[in-house]
């Protein structure tokens, strides 16, 4: 029993020290921590269709999404995109946004509890993204990671 636990806790660790040391290697901008509140009022009165993605650094799946939804957020302009960190440590939340998210049109805001991800009606797992239409009312949730014809397929909805 105890040779089964040691490699799952050597991953770990390797994990754990990959994530540390990426984080310190770029600097950036920790996400602003919002309410339920304020983030469904943003969404309802931009009048824009409007992407929001849960995510964290130490979420791999969150990770290999990163380019397509910073892709998204640059050729779609007329689509808000929020990136939600959630249940995350500020420092590799800053540390990803400045390696993945630089100059990208998107808001960054933090979901230190997981609260707010769970309140829109995502569940605990990530990432999570939710898809908006510019009257703010919820169109679709899209658990888990994205491809890019899904995305343009959610795209394309909340734009009608």
């Amino acid at each position: 029993m105890h040779t089964r636990i040691l490699p799952i806790a050597l991953s770990l660790a390797l994990v754990t020290a990959a994530c540390a040391s990426s984080s310190a290697a770029v600097p950036g901008d920790a996400p602003e921590p919002v309410t339920y509140e304020a983030l469904i009022s943003e969404i309802t009165t931009s009048g824009h269709p409007t992407v929001v993605n849960s995510w964290a650094a130490w979420c791999p799946p969150c990770r290999s999404e990163a380019p397509l939804l910073s892709t998204a957020a640059e050729t779609n302009e007329d689509v808000q995109f929020i990136m939600l960190n959630t249940k995350d440590n500020p420092g590799n939340a800053a540390a990803f946004i400045g390696e993945a998210f630089t100059g990208v049109p998107m808001t960054h805001y933090a979901d230190s509890s997981g609260a707010i991800t769970f309140e829109l009606g995502g569940g605990r797992g990530l990432p999570v993204t939710f898809f908006y239409d510019s009257a703010g009312s919820l169109v679709q949730v899209h658990r888990g990671i994205l491809d890019e014809p899904t995305l343009a397929f959610y795209l394309d909805e909340i734009k009608r």
